[in-house]
């Protein structure tokens, strides 16, 4: 330490000489705070100045103990006994000073045992006064870790602050994002029934188209053995029912084509209606109401081809019966 450097063997002697001619007795502690106040600092440590301190006092006490202590005889003394006074006097200052002297070395040995004691308690005293230096810059530097702590706890409560209100938020979202699925989940619901539902119309569509692929083939037949009929009438006949069965096939074809391609234009609108079904949920009504005005077209075509057919049969009939009846007349 610095004051240490300050604090000299000859300094702590002088404040002991001061201190014991005040009357006071000189100690580690006193001596300590004469000489903080001469040098301005902490006065050293006890240390450095118990062992110059008790050397100090050994010094004292050896000098006085070189001097004999010398008392004149009273004066009662001499004049009660005269001659011999003195001599008996002279005796007991033997005695007082051998009895003084086994004391001061009594004293000695207890003054040597309290310097043990005294040396072990400044030590000691020494040692605590390290540890609550020690201990006062621990709690210097636990203050400053719990301010940093108080500060790192204001800032996570900050934090936990935040992340609650986010939570908040997050649920909120959760919320919405919730119904936004039940709705969404109902508009796929409603698609679905809507696809299912044109699926079923298209369902009757092919019914109605193999319904009518089917009369198609009836009527074939009927004109399959129209013509076997036909092929049976006379030779004469021939050149004019083959003009008659040319035209009425070239209608049939024509008739068959616009069937087949009334069907295939079916299909493919099924198709477009299907893939668009697909694709695009939110055009689904669109296109429902697209097939359903094809299906619509398809039933009117389908009456009119009906109507068609019905018109060829009545045809077909007349031309049989007129068949029939140039039969007769060449017959007759």
């Amino acid at each position: 330490m610095a004051s240490e450097a300050i604090i000299t063997e000859e300094l702590i002697c002088k404040a002991a000489e001061q201190l014991a001619a005040e009357g006071m007795r000189p100690t580690n502690e006193t001596v300590r705070e004469l000489l903080a106040k001469w040098t301005n600092t902490k006065g050293g440590s006890y240390a450095t100045i118990g062992p110059v301190l008790r050397a100090w006092k050994a010094r004292r006490k050896a000098a006085e103990s070189a001097e004999p202590v010398r008392e004149a005889a009273p004066q009662v003394v001499l004049d009660k006994v005269q001659g011999w006074a003195a001599e008996m006097w002279g005796v007991a200052l033997e005695l007082a000073n051998g009895r003084l002297a086994s004391e001061r070395e009594s004293l000695e040995k207890v003054r040597l045992e309290l310097e043990a004691e005294t040396a072990e308690a400044l030590g000691l005293a020494e040692k605590r006064e390290d540890e609550r230096d020690e201990a006062r810059r621990q709690a210097v530097e636990l203050g400053a870790q719990l301010g940093a702590a108080q500060a790192d706890i204001t800032a996570q409560t900050e934090r936990a602050a935040a992340a609650g209100a986010r939570a908040v938020e997050l649920e909120k979202r959760a919320h919405e994002l919730h119904d936004d699925l039940k709705a969404e989940r109902a508009r796929r619901d409603d698609a679905e029934q809507a696809r299912r539902t044109v699926e079923a119309e298209l369902a009757a569509q092919r019914a109605e188209a193999a319904r009518m692929a089917q009369q198609l083939a009836d009527l074939e037949r009927e004109l399959a053995q129209a013509r076997a009929e036909l092929v049976a009438v006379r030779k004469e006949q021939a050149d004019a029912l083959a003009a008659q069965r040319a035209q009425h096939e070239a209608e049939l074809g024509r008739m068959r084509e616009a069937h087949q391609q009334a069907l295939h234009d079916q299909k493919q609108r099924s198709v477009d209606v299907i893939g668009k079904l697909e694709q695009s949920k939110q055009r689904m009504e669109a296109e429902l109401d697209e097939a359903r005005k094809a299906a619509r077209e398809a039933a009117a075509q389908l009456g009119r081809m009906t109507g068609e057919l019905d018109a060829l049969r009545s045809q077909v009939a007349s031309q049989e019966a007129t068949i029939r009846g140039f039969t007769r007349k060449a017959d007759k």
